[in-house]
């Protein structure tokens, strides 16, 4: 009876130990190996503060490097401003997006879910998705873009953002309109 006993003991402790199934239509992804909440970012180029920002959560793989992070603000610091442009943009740019993923191996990393970014002149543009090139300071978008600033509106197909000179590139049709922008 006891030996009976033991083997059933055994045999519910080996059920009970064995690696949870996930559920039916559940992703099967890695866990992380990192959960950061209410997380500070920061990137540096040697002594350079070259960005920064916080996001609400931040999940971290480090196979891969690999970066998930929801309710993240990004702050590019003011540029150089490009050769025509009397003075480089005031404040920077800041860049507002519900989720990001990256990759600290390619230094690159994409904004979902409705992206804003403003600067500092006032001007706001809304995408649907941003990828930015950390390497490159440069940021772009593929799927639409609506600019206003204080005297303006726009809209353009698609948009490339380059930091350090602190220049728009509007492609594709794009729509302006001149004089008090409306709501």
């Amino acid at each position: 009876m006891s030996r009976l006993l033991a083997l059933s003991f055994l045999g519910l402790l080996a059920t009970a130990c064995a690696p949870r199934r996930p559920a039916e239509g559940a992703a099967n992804e890695p866990r992380p190996d990192v959960v950061l909440e209410g997380a500070r970012l920061r990137s540096f180029e040697g002594d350079k503060l070259v960005v920064s920002g916080t996001a609400s959560r931040v999940l971290y793989r480090r196979a891969g490097g690999e970066v998930l992070a929801t309710h993240v603000t990004v702050r590019l610091p003011p540029g150089q401003g490009s050769r025509g442009s009397p003075l480089p943009m005031e404040g920077g740019t800041e860049i507002t997006a519900p989720n990001m993923d990256g990759s600290l191996a390619s230094r690159q990393w994409v904004g979902t879910g409705g992206v804003v970014v403003r600067t500092g002149d006032g001007m706001v543009a809304r995408t649907p998705r941003l990828t930015y090139d950390a390497a490159m300071q440069r940021a772009h978008g593929e799927e639409g873009v609506t600019v206003k600033g204080p005297d303006y509106q726009m809209r353009a197909d698609r948009f490339v953002l380059s930091a350090p000179d602190e220049t728009f590139t509007f492609e594709g049709a794009v729509e302006t309109v001149l004089g008090g922008a409306t709501q």
